[in-house]
């Protein structure tokens, strides 16, 4: 039986670098809607209000929400394309997967807003569990030292700061909260997962085929 360990190169259908293409602009539209979001959203406080409340604010700050909730499914829809290329190209599984399940947990923060209740709190711990996920897996796409070295710093505190929010709630009984408020706790979470994913589009895109030749496992037989 053949286990896929890591990453396959497959030179017929290379793709990383266009899914590296889009990984940046995913991610990056995203963040640069959250700040034109903000600008919308009157009294909109760092510490106090986390960023579904951009999403699931009403009249007179609903085109907060329209940016937010839009550039949010966007960012999904394009991570699912970017994940599909990457598979296409030998990518790893566990990644993908990973990656995959962030991109439908942003989906759903966008159809289903703050006021959605549970739905909308699952979809985000979705975002959140698998977008540190994902950046922990991701030294299995043949990464170089420092960027597997960035990607557990990352992986493993946004996921520990996940944690805690199951551990002690999202109250002032979490020390992480009462430090820097739920919004604040939740954008040390959220911010770090998409920097290192444009940061790892940007390492796709400018590497070629000599370092997936020489980086990505080959298959093998158990």
């Amino acid at each position: 039986m053949k286990v896929q360990r890591g990453s396959v190169f497959r030179p017929e259908t290379n793709y990383y670098k266009l899914a590296g293409i889009i990984l940046i602009v995913a991610f990056l539209q995203f963040f640069m809607a959250v700040n034109l979001a903000e600008t919308q959203y009157q009294g909109f406080n760092t510490a106090k209000n986390t960023l579904s409340d951009l999403g699931s604010s009403l009249p007179p700050a609903e085109l907060a929400a329209n940016i937010f909730n839009f550039s949010i499914i966007l960012a999904g829809i394009l991570a699912i394309i970017a994940v599909i290329l990457i598979l296409k190209s030998g990518g790893c599984r566990l990644f993908s997967t990973s990656l995959t399940l962030m991109a439908i947990g942003a989906i759903g923060v966008g159809l289903f807003p703050g006021y959605a209740g549970v739905i909308h709190v699952l979809f985000a711990m979705m975002v959140f569990i698998f977008g540190s996920m994902a950046l922990l897996f991701s030294y299995r796409l043949g990464l170089n030292i420092p960027m597997v070295v960035l990607s557990i710093i990352l992986g493993l505190s946004t996921l520990g700061m996940t944690l805690s929010l199951f551990i002690w709630g999202s109250g002032i009984e979490n020390f992480l909260v009462a430090l820097l408020g739920s919004g604040g706790t939740e954008k040390f979470i959220v911010y770090p997962q998409i920097f290192y994913l444009v940061a790892l589009g940007g390492y796709m895109t400018s590497r070629g085929e000599d370092w997936v030749r020489l980086r990505f496992f080959s298959q093998e037989k158990v």
